[in-house]
Formats: C-alpha cells, structure tokens, sequence
C-alpha cells in the first residue's frame, strides 16, 4: 500500500470542509496556501503538497486497530500545523514559491501573510474539536492538544535556532553538525514524531506511543536531510520551488558539511549578498564536491536506516511495516 496516497482524498475532503464558509479574503488565501484553490478562488482539482505528516497519523491509528474516523481531526489539525509553519518559513527565507505556485506572502505580501498564518494556526486548534464528536474520550482529546501545541513551541525553537545559524560572524561561532541536526529535530521532525504518536493515542495502544514518536522523529530527519540536497542540487520542476539555498546563503546540510572542511572560506562565501553571482557560484563548486556530496548522502541514509531499525519495535502487522519501510527509503532518495 502507498500511505501517502491512502489517505489523500479523505484529507482533502477534511480541509475543504473545515474552509468552508461564506466568502472572505481571508478564507480565499488560506485555500490559496493549502492548494484547495488557485489565486481567483477557484477551486483546484490537484491540490498540492505530500501531506505526509496527517497520512502517518492515520496509518498509525490503523495499522494498531484505530478507528481513522476518530482520528482524522487530529491528522487535520497537525497538517494545519504544518503548512501554518510554511507560511512563517517563505517569509522569513523570502521563498517565492510553494509547492509550484508563488509562496502566500510573494502574492498578497508579508503582512497578509501573517494575518492567514495566525488564522491557520487557530484553524489547527478548532480541528480538534472533531475528535469529540468522534466520541474519542475527553482526557485523550486533551493530551493531545497538550502534545500538538508543545510540539508547535519546539517547532518554534528550531526555527529560532535556524534564523540564529544565519547571522554566524565567525567560524568559531559556526554551527555543528550535532547542532544542526538538533534545529532539524525541531524544527521539522518533532511534528512527524508527534503525528505517529498521536495515532498511538487515538487507537489506545499507548504502550506503542514512545517508539512510534522515535520512528517518526527519524523518518522525519532523513525527509529533510535529503531536502536540503534538493535545495542545492534539486531540479525547480521536480521540487515545485527553485532550488534558491545558494542564492539565500542557506545553513543547510550541504553548507555545514563544507564548513567543517573549508572554514572561513565558506563563511566569507556565505556571508556575500545574494547579488554577488560569483559567490554564489564558488558555493556551488565547494558544496558540490564529491566529499559534500558523499557525506550528505551517507547522513540522509543512516537516518533511513535508523528509521527502519525504530519501526522494527513497532507492533505492527507485516503489510503495515513493510509499507513505512518503503516510505522510510523513499524519504532519502526521492528527487523532489
């Protein structure tokens, strides 16, 4: 089974119905964003992004017996969370596209931008309500809200971390490698943990909910590892935004690996303005050493492996396994 296809049409279904109301701007920006409509409002029938996150919400649930019905509130609410999170992120990486279309903010501008982001954010929290009409029992409605909005201030924390690795002035004060995949941890996985144990929740088999937390972490960190790849070395059809990490002096994966060999002259490189094409392309040469390359590959792999090895704790029937250790290898190889 493909789980990221599985759940599609159902999620889909979900988000349209949580915007569906009388017209407003507001409303029309926030389908924009979630690639339900095209910029005149019209609605789209292929909406756009992986949706990753709510699909292993919901494989969870069932793959341990779930109901996805009472469950489907809360892989809404941590997609909702997600693509909340990418609002902030276009804005402040000045991204111009989203998922093949320009970002939220390069359309109406940054100050709309927030304005939809904080009516995302209270869309995620309202989605929960769900769950009690699904007859899930009030103590774990809780939790899971308590889980969901730490989940969202660690997210916090990692973007803090991140907007902290661009302003290094020194290689000394330059980011590690442990260090940035502690950003990465929060930042991007702690929400692909939080959605695999939520399903735990829902499903009640709460003795599964700390290793389904450490597999999804791990699926989550080889996802972004092999996206800050992409962002060097990706192609702007496949990916769906160009491939701007050089351009924007990104302290990405490709980036750190090249400090720890060359220093001060990545830093200076990185430190140019974005104008300075020659910069630019002497980053490009560095970061796309065969040593760079290799390295980054090898990391993006050790944590698919390690993801495989976690899912291996899991109670899961054959089929169900062997589906998220297909989901766990495309993680480090797929081109987009």
């Amino acid at each position: 089974m493909d789980i990221l296809t599985r759940y599609r049409k159902i999620l889909v279904e979900a988000m349209g119905a949580m915007l569906d109301g009388p017209p407003s701007p507001i409303l029309d920006m926030c389908r924009y964003h979630l690639g339900l409509a095209d910029v005149d409002g019209r609605p789209r029938e292929d909406v756009a992004g992986k949706m990753l996150r709510p699909a292993l919400c919901l494989a969870m649930c069932e793959a341990l017996g779930g109901d996805i019905r009472r469950c489907l509130p809360a892989a809404l609410s941590i997609e909702v969370i997600h693509r909340t999170s990418l609002v902030f992120d276009d804005i402040q990486d000045q991204s111009p596209k989203r998922n093949h279309q320009p970002a939220l903010w390069e359309m109406w501008g940054a100050d709309q931008a927030i304005n939809v982001g904080l009516a995302l954010s209270c869309y995620a929290r309202l989605a929960l309500h769900g769950m009690v009409e699904q007859h899930v029992s009030p103590g774990t409605v809780l939790e899971i809200h308590r889980l969901l909005e730490q989940t969202a201030i660690d997210m916090s924390r990692g973007q803090h971390m991140d907007l902290r690795f661009q302003q290094v002035t020194s290689p000394a004060s330059a980011p590690t490698l442990s260090e940035y995949l502690e950003m990465v941890r929060l930042k991007t996985c702690v929400l692909v943990g939080a959605a695999c144990e939520v399903g735990t929740l829902v499903a009640e088999a709460n003795d599964q909910h700390e290793s389904a937390r450490s597999f999804g972490e791990s699926l989550g960190v080889a996802f972004q590892l092999q996206d800050d790849s992409l962002g060097v070395w990706g192609q702007e059809a496949k990916l769906g935004k160009l491939p701007v990490d050089l351009e924007q002096r990104k302290w990405g994966l490709p980036a750190i690996l090249a400090m720890e060999q060359r220093g001060s002259d990545v830093l200076d490189l990185l430190r140019a303005p974005p104008q300075d094409h020659q910069a630019t392309k002497s980053l490009g040469a560095i970061l796309g050493s065969q040593n760079v390359r290799r390295r980054a590959g090898e990391l993006t792999a050790n944590a698919a492996r390690r993801a495989q090895t976690l899912l291996a704790r899991l109670a899961l029937a054959p089929a169900w396994k062997d589906s998220l250790r297909t989901l766990a290898e495309f993680a480090a190889t797929r081109p987009s």
